[in-house]
């Protein structure tokens, strides 16, 4: 039976999931296609004899007869007419784990994984059995294609607080443990004691302890075990009286934890690991290179012999962030090799912090995302007024005033996967506040003026398109009048940008299609309309960042782009490959000189005459300078007007959020954004001092 199968339409296969084969509807979850399972007959679904508004989710308790059950030692010494009475119902309960459960809720025929029923049915957690919630069942979906595509090796989900995330990677263990032969799990959380009290002592034995009679196999060891839950025969088989031990096979299977270092598991043949904040782990520990040795346990050549669910909020990035984020970023499904895996081999999920907050639930487990016309109903009883967005959005706006906090709290319980990766903004150059205005009010726009896309030659040097595609390098705001895109100018037989005195570009570039680990620095580009009465004024109108297999690609973009808005391009010359390209294209009258305002008295007798250079402290502070200048002018709310700034690329102002002048070439967007700022300026008439190691720019303080 193949588990991945074409769909009509799509390069991507879908991904049965089903263990008796069927085929039902297709669900695209987080880039990749999901194939449920075919929907049974009306009378085999769940709480089909109920009222629409009577079918919900509901835990149906162990027969009271069973209850006095405690073991397998006892279920054989039964009579055998109570165990034919019952027999049914036990295997019935083997068929649900195995297959999942169709029910109704509000109406709806709803499909959860056999995971999913295990952890509502059988996993008793702090809180009492579980309820069902909308959102996990997305992640159970997911977390049941990850295990059925034989190409990958487990889920990572970003996160917000409190989703019940190490509830259900806990009970996850515990069912798989408990039902393989000979096979190791393991455990890691960012720290040795978080992975031995948090998650194995409190979650994986208590859930385990909860378990009917009928689900426990042969175990070793005490009922309340520190270091690892055993299912091998004992050593010495305690007495009938004790009630602990029952007749059959062993598993010899075992769920134990390790501390917290790169190399935890190294030598082992995993069949399932469990990676707890992940985004969270400090140095000397790295997630990205704990997990390229642990990914070696759970294949066997080519053979994914074990699975991973890794889960996480995130830590700022100096504090285990940065780790994660690359891990997040190599686990893109719809960025694969050539045998169809992720750089990571994970898959990626992420869900909005309103659509899996505790306390805006209805009492059929989905969100109530929105503001309702009428009261709702919670699943816990009370009555929710507003929704979750406008709740979470009036915690934020309590903090308006405290930049820090508001920044903690967004990353916390993220709208979005940038503000789930926002960095910590102590000392930050700029002004947060009104970044933040502006994000938010981003954020609230509809339609998104934002346009994801790739620019291509229709006829090469002579028309360029732009093709909108959710997958595209490019995100554009703002176009020119199709009179005046493409328009080509030749001065002194050279071809050179037309538009130079509405707009121009900032290019922060590379040169090696690859580096050794793989982790190099994007290419990035964004175009600027200066001011203008033609034009949308002082705006960016284009980002892009992105880092194509081969560097040429990068460079045709980047020409493409200016050749269709027509603006000069600002580079940075130590990366001199895309000047050599824009020549040997033709295209290097699009390339702007040296500004004269930014030459140092070393720079005169330098040959490179394109761009600026990124190593003078000059540029360094006039870049910063002019980024700050732009936020206070026209980013967020306008102190006297009211009025909200026009700039519109959410991932260029979450990196402002996040620049470090010292580190500032790990901030693509801000270099490049930068850049195009300082190609609008213009000379200024007195010369500037030489200020050495004084910085001119404010520091806003948090």
């Amino acid at each position: 039976m193949s588990v991945l199968i074409d769909i009509e339409g799509y390069e991507t296969k879908g991904i049965k999931i089903d263990p008796n084969g069927t085929e039902g509807e297709h669900v695209e979850l987080h880039g990749i296609f999901v194939v449920l399972p075919k929907k049974p007959k009306r009378s085999e679904i769940l709480f089909h004899d109920k009222p629409k508004e009577l079918q919900m989710w509901q835990r149906i308790p162990l027969p009271e007869e069973l209850q006095r059950v405690r073991s397998m030692d006892e279920w054989f010494e039964k009579p055998a007419e109570f165990r034919n009475k019952f027999r049914s119902y036990v295997e019935k309960e083997f068929q649900r784990r195995r297959d999942g459960v169709w029910f109704y809720n509000n109406g709806v025929p709803t499909y959860i994984t056999g995971r999913q029923y295990m952890f509502l049915q059988w996993s008793k957690i702090d809180i009492g059995y579980p309820s069902y919630l909308a959102f996990q069942r997305e992640i159970f979906l997911h977390m049941a294609a990850c295990e059925a595509d034989p190409r990958c090796f487990g889920q990572l989900y970003t996160k917000c607080r409190r989703s019940g995330y190490t509830n259900i990677c806990s009970a996850v263990l515990v069912d798989e443990a408990s039902q393989v032969k000979e096979k190791l799990l393991g455990i890691q959380s960012k720290t040795g004691k978080d992975a031995q009290e948090n998650i194995f002592m409190k979650k994986v034995v208590a859930i385990f302890r909860s378990y009917p009679f009928f689900f426990k196999p042969i175990q070793d060891g005490t009922t309340n075990p520190r270091m690892e839950l055993a299912f091998r025969e004992p050593s010495k088989r305690i007495t009938k009286n004790n009630k602990t031990s029952y007749r059959g096979d062993a598993l010899n299977t075992v769920i134990n934890w390790k501390n917290t270092t790169n190399n935890a598991y190294d030598g082992e043949k995993l069949h399932m690991l469990y990676l707890d904040e992940a985004g969270k782990w400090e140095k000397p520990t790295d997630i990205r290179e704990a997990w390229r040795i642990e990914r070696t346990c759970l294949i066997v050549g080519r053979k994914v012999v074990g699975k991973a669910i890794v889960g996480s909020t995130v830590n700022p990035m100096n504090k285990g962030g940065n780790e994660y984020k690359g891990l997040w970023y190599d686990s893109d499904p719809n960025e694969r090799n050539s045998n169809g895996r992720t750089r990571s081999g994970l898959y990626r999920i992420f869900i909005p912090a309103y659509d899996a907050l505790e306390g805006f639930f209805d009492q059929y487990g989905n969100p109530v995302v929105e503001d309702p016309e009428q009261e709702v109903e919670g699943i816990d009883g009370d009555f929710i007024t507003i929704g979750s967005k406008t709740y979470l959005k009036n915690e934020r706006r309590s903090f308006k005033d405290n930049p820090s906090e508001l920044n903690e709290v967004t990353r916390q319980f993220p709208f979005t996967e940038d503000e789930a990766f926002r960095d910590s903004i102590e000392g930050s150059l700029f002004n947060i506040g009104k970044i933040y205005q502006q994000i938010e009010h981003n954020e609230e726009l509809f339609p998104d003026p934002v346009i994801k896309g790739n620019f291509t030659w229709k006829e090469k040097d002579k028309e360029v398109v732009f093709s909108p595609t959710p997958n595209g390098r490019f995100r554009v705001c703002w176009m020119p009048d199709i009179t005046q895109r493409n328009i080509v100018k030749i001065d002194r037989g050279k071809r050179v940008a037309p538009f130079g005195e509405y707009g121009c570009g900032g290019v922060d570039s590379y040169d090696l299609d690859a580096t050794v680990d793989g982790r190099g620095s994007k290419g990035a580009l964004h175009m600027y309309n200066k001011f203008s009465l033609n034009r949308p004024p002082n705006m960016f109108v284009v980002e892009y960042a992105s880092r194509p297999d081969l560097a040429s690609i990068f460079y045709e973009d980047v020409l493409m782009c200016a050749f269709y808005y027509g603006y000069p391009l600002l580079v940075e010359n130590n990366k001199y490959g895309i000047v050599r390209y824009f020549e040997s294209r033709g295209y290097d009258g699009y390339l702007m000189d040296r500004p004269k305002h930014l030459l140092s008295s070393s720079s005169h007798v330098n040959v490179k005459t394109k761009g600026i250079p990124s190593n003078s402290q000059d540029v360094i502070q006039s870049h910063a300078q002019s980024i700050e200048k732009y936020i206070h002018e026209h980013v967020g709310v306008d102190s006297e007007t009211g009025e909200i700034g026009k700039m519109y690329f959410n991932r260029t102002l979450e990196d402002w959020i996040g620049f470090k002048i010292d580190k500032r070439t790990k901030f693509d967007l801000t270099i490049s954004s930068g850049l195009a700022l300082l190609a609008t300026q213009k000379p200024k008439e007195k010369e500037r001092s030489n200020f050495k190691e004084k910085v001119f720019f404010r520091r806003y303080k948090v």
